[in-house]
């Protein structure tokens, strides 16, 4: 409908390592921690959790606006968090975003998603690359 709009998809780091190690009492804290911090950024668009680890945000407005600058945050907030030894490792947020606009070429959101999930695998990779792996 002629409305601007982006997608950033979302992958929580660690899930796996975190539930197998420390428990799921321990996985709902880390997943609910992540998401506050999402929530947190992406405070004017809702966020949606795919399932598992998985989140999407459907940005328009000024979050749409705003949405490269957001998506720094997003990373920041991410490695910044992750970066706090002094916390438990199930308060050490991680999670890997992939931004992508909706163009005008395209005929569904999906679309979007696609290219949004695809960097958000890079930067999940980029991660993996800096920071190893729990598997």
């Amino acid at each position: 409908g002629g409305t601007s709009l982006a997608v950033v998809m979302m992958d929580v780091n660690n899930l796996k390592y975190i539930n197998d190690t420390f428990g799921h009492d321990a996985g709902d804290s880390y997943l609910l921690g992540c998401c506050k911090l999402i929530c947190g950024i992406y405070k004017r668009s809702p966020v949606y959790r795919l399932g598992g680890d998985e989140f999407v945000a459907i940005l328009q407005g000024d979050d749409y606006e705003n949405r490269a600058a957001l998506t720094e945050q997003f990373h920041t907030v991410f490695e910044q968090a992750f970066a706090r030894e002094d916390k438990a490792p199930w308060e050490r947020y991680t999670a890997a975003a992939g931004l992508a606009d909706c163009e005008t070429g395209d005929t569904s959101l999906d679309q979007a998603l696609k290219r949004a999930d695809k960097a958000m695998y890079a930067a999940k990779q980029a991660f993996k690359a800096k920071h190893g792996s729990y598997r």
